[in-house]
């Protein structure tokens, strides 16, 4: 008889430890010994589908040969596990002396006899995981229908442990990957030896792609002084003439590409391959400047022996890039000194990156302000910013990035750097959210986007003059017709593409009141799934619209804790709030 019962207790613990950050292999583990003292059998085994090669692997197993199993493979259709891959139905097998689908090979290969086994898919999200298995009643008593309903649930459990993990795994891989991209930006930006710019930059894009094999090769130099190339696990042979001309010959079908992949198994490889220039997979990339080529990225061989994939190569271009920028900022260095008002800037935009947010003053001459933040997660997309541009005008911003978690915040704080310089340089709401798209989608790689709203406000014409990039439209209160409109205007989020924004400029009067914030105020949900909305908002400000912007952010703010009840915040919340006096 099973020595434990299938409970609501065991099937809350075993749920709750798959969304923690419990070690896979421990919790597959302890749920393979839960099927075994369920089902009552002598063991268990999961194994996970393998895409690439369309096997499956023994991956964790509980009483049998762990060992001798351990990474053995069964091709699709072939046994029970091959054909449970195969049909995603499951199967019971009661007498496996007698059954020709038993796929003997694998006792055969683990000195081990199957009396009797099921086996079940293991499916989430329409994704094939792999399949579990119990294998040999401990009482000799075959396998019924019931024990297929548990197993399946057990299976069911085990595929949404495996998915989340991988999903997570992805997820901090790729987040890691991004911060990587960043800091070499950094790195490179401030190098001031040539010799060590070459170094770290081969040193790092092996770390962050995991790669064996890089070379850097630099063409048509305009400054004396910089290396021409410069590479890591490639052998002296990279640098004949055959070898590059198999490499750059055909440049011109791929340069404005931006990359080239050869295979192991094209002519081009074949013949790259036998000259030990590679083994699995390579990848040139150009680095271009205006257009003309610098010289390139190569880049061979992952050390997990998988192909490149398209993120790998994304990443790998905005790497390309960011190199021929630092290489072209190091010529300009050994020409003149200008380098060294690129490293105050850069000095400065460390600083920015190091402050999350700016101080905002309760006030500055005529105007009242107030601030908040929350992110969602540790940290999230919103920002805002306050430029002043002399004692009788301001501009205020609010945005909002798309995504949450390490590659918004790290794309926050890229557009937060752009729009304050291009806001202070430019004397058109219109103009500096023009050159700040522009910017943005020149130096970024990361395939996100940011919306924001531009007020600038004239305290002497009692002006202001504003424009938005694809932002929510926000609040305006006039207190003369004790009324809210509202701020919106034509144009798309920045980073997508070029676009036209509008810019509009209205008249304002002591006692007015401008209300910024982001989507996370207005579509904060509560547990019916129900939006705080604009409405509920504009409430909210016109109750207290005599109030100071302090006291209208902390009423705000209730409302919306009370509107969403015990319900997970899914959004960043920010707030910009502005009296005009």
């Amino acid at each position: 008889m099973p020595t434990k019962q299938l409970t609501l207790n065991l099937i809350s613990d075993i749920t709750s430890r798959i969304n923690s950050t419990e070690n896979l292999e421990t919790l597959l583990g302890e749920i393979m010994g839960i099927t075994r003292d369920v089902l009552d059998t002598e063991g268990s085994s999961l194994l996970l589908y393998d895409k690439e090669k369309d096997v499956l692997v023994f991956d964790t197993t509980s009483g049998l040969k762990e060992e001798s199993l351990s990474q053995l493979t069964v091709p699709r259709g072939k046994g029970i596990a091959g054909m449970v891959l195969e049909t995603l139905e499951p199967e019971i097998v009661n007498d496996a002396a007698n059954d020709s689908r038993i796929f003997k090979d694998i006792d055969k290969k683990v000195g081990y006899v199957t009396r009797n086994l099921m086996c079940v898919p293991m499916v989430t999200q329409n994704e094939v995981q792999g399949v579990l298995e119990a294998v040999n009643t401990l009482d000799g008593r075959s396998f019924t229908n019931t024990d297929i309903k548990i197993l399946k649930y057990l299976s069911n459990m085990a595929a949404i442990a495996v998915r989340n993990r991988i999903l997570i795994d992805q997820l901090n891989s790729r987040a890691n990957e991004l911060n990587c991209l960043y800091q070499i930006s950094q790195a490179l930006s401030n190098i001031q030896n040539s010799e060590e710019f070459m170094d770290l930059a081969v040193k790092t894009i092996s770390e962050i792609l995991h790669v064996d094999r890089v070379a850097l090769k630099f063409e048509k130099l305009e400054a004396k002084g910089l290396p021409r190339s410069k590479s890591k696990g490639f052998s002296d042979v990279f640098q004949d003439d055959e070898v590059q001309s198999i490499l750059y010959t055909d440049k011109e079908d791929w340069m404005f590409k931006g990359f080239k992949v050869v295979s192991a198994r094209s002519p081009q490889g074949i013949s790259l391959t036998q000259k030990g220039i590679f083994q699995h997979s390579l990848i040139v990339l150009p680095i271009l400047k205006n257009k003309q080529w610098l010289g390139s990225l190569t880049v061979s061989d992952k050390t997990s022996r998988t192909k490149f994939d398209d993120m790998d190569i994304k990443i790998l271009r905005t790497l390309s890039n960011q190199v021929g920028e630092a290489y072209t900022t190091l010529q300009v260095k050994i020409q003149s000194e200008r380098l060294k008002n690129i490293d105050r800037d850069m000095q400065t935009a460390a600083m920015i990156q190091k402050h999350s947010l700016p101080i905002i003053p309760k006030q500055y001459s005529l105007l009242e302000f107030d601030t908040y933040y929350q992110a969602s997660r540790e940290i999230g997309g919103d920002f805002y910013d306050m430029v002043i541009h002399g004692k009788d005008e301001v501009s205020v911003i609010i945005a909002d990035v798309s995504g949450k978690g390490t590659p918004a915040a790290l794309f926050m704080e890229m557009s937060k750097t752009i729009l304050q310089q291009e806001v202070a340089k430019s004397s058109s709401t219109k103009e500096a959210l023009t050159r700040t798209n522009e910017i943005i989608q020149d130096k970024s790689g990361f395939l996100m986007f940011v919306t924001a709203m531009l007020v600038r406000i004239n305290m002497t014409k009692k002006e202001i003059m504003y424009s938005s990039a694809g932002h929510n439209q926000q609040l305006i209160y006039r207190k003369k017709h004790h009324k809210i409109q509202h701020l919106s205007g034509k144009g798309q989020p920045m980073g997508i593409s070029n676009c036209e924004f509008s810019e509009h400029v209205v008249s304002y009067q002591p006692g007015d009141l401008i209300v910024l914030y982001t989507d996370g105020v207005t579509e904060a949900m509560n547990m019916k799934e129900e939006l705080f909305s604009e409405e509920r908002l504009e409430s909210v400000v016109l109750s207290h619209i005599n109030d100071h912007p302090e006291v209208i952010r902390a009423a705000i703010l209730t409302k919306v804790g009370e509107f969403i009840g015990e319900a997970e915040p899914h959004d960043d919340i920010s707030l910009f709030i502005i009296r005009l006096n």
